[in-house]
């Protein structure tokens, strides 16, 4: 029995909300972006001039810009990886619903509950030169490490930051993932005489590809959003070691009033996200058989 034409109308209707919200925050800045990136100007004036490819050619050649995306490719390349071996392992250990994992999700939820300004300066505190991190290594009788002074180590300490309030998400994630695992599974390979070791690398892992993929792709798209820990920790330096692609956008846009020069590269550095993005899923999708299970 066909539908009448008025039932179909009342079902899309329910969607303008989501629709209307979509088109006006989504949709139109990225139209927006991408025609400024092609002007030059500034927002107290209005008054904006055609440039070109101008503003793409200062973004590929600005020592800035180049300086700024090969920190946010350290960023990845350094923290995603711990990120999501940290989260798989803990939540490995916790994947169990007993009295003791209830405490350890309360412990680990935490940082997910706090904003990232009280998180930076929490972190600042923890590794300031008379702080508990430098206390305990003055203790053992080694030479207190200058965390924000050194260029290194102010890029470790907005790692530190990032991975401790973000890896926690990741953690329910994966044992989310893994709760949903039917125990048929690991009771087979007990019956064949698998190991805990072998019962994760050869059962759980691949069982959890799905979810690691989407873990992997987050972390990476947040990874090239590092801003506020960058603003809030460091401020960029020392000497410009840990400026991200975003903190170099805000100080182009913002300070210096450059608003098609970051433009240009907020469009730049999505179609360069993409594809990144777009190779992760390809990479793992390549290498599973399909037949995997998990979030």
């Amino acid at each position: 029995m066909r539908k009448k034409p008025g039932s179909y109308i009342l079902s899309y209707s329910f969607l303008l909300p989501f629709f209307f919200f979509f088109v006006v925050f989504i949709i139109y800045p990225i139209i927006d972006v991408f025609i400024l990136s092609f002007q030059s100007g500034t927002f107290l004036d209005q008054r904006f001039i055609w440039a070109g490819l101008r503003n793409f050619r200062t973004v590929l050649t600005n020592k800035d810009f180049i300086n700024s995306f090969r920190n946010s490719l350290l960023y990845i390349v350094m923290a995603v990886p711990v990120c999501q071996i940290f989260a798989l392992f803990f939540a490995i250990l916790i994947r169990k619903k007993t009295a003791v994992t209830t405490i350890y999700e309360s412990v680990f939820f935490m940082p997910m509950l706090i904003s990232m300004v009280a998180a930076s300066v929490l972190i600042a505190y923890v590794l300031s030169n008379n702080g508990p991190v430098n206390a305990v290594i003055e203790f053992a009788g080694l030479e207190k490490v200058n965390w924000m002074g050194k260029p290194f180590n102010a890029l470790v300490s907005v790692m530190i930051l990032e991975i401790w309030k973000g890896g926690t998400f990741f953690i329910f994630v994966y044992m989310t993932a893994l709760r949903a695992i039917p125990e048929d599974y690991s009771q087979a390979a007990r019956i064949d005489g698998a190991n805990n070791i072998q019962e994760t690398f050869m059962i759980t892992l691949p069982l959890l590809r799905h979810s690691i993929i989407l873990c992997i792709t987050m972390n990476t798209i947040w990874q090239f959003q590092i801003f506020e820990s960058v603003y809030m920790l460091t401020g960029g330096g020392p000497l410009k070691a840990t400026e991200s692609v975003i903190y170099s956008l805000y100080m182009y846009t913002f300070k210096f009033g450059r608003i098609g020069v970051g433009a240009a590269a907020s469009v730049l550095f999505l179609f360069f996200i993409l594809i990144v993005c777009g190779l992760e899923m390809l990479v793992f999708r390549l290498g599973g058989d399909g037949r995997d299970g998990g979030l």
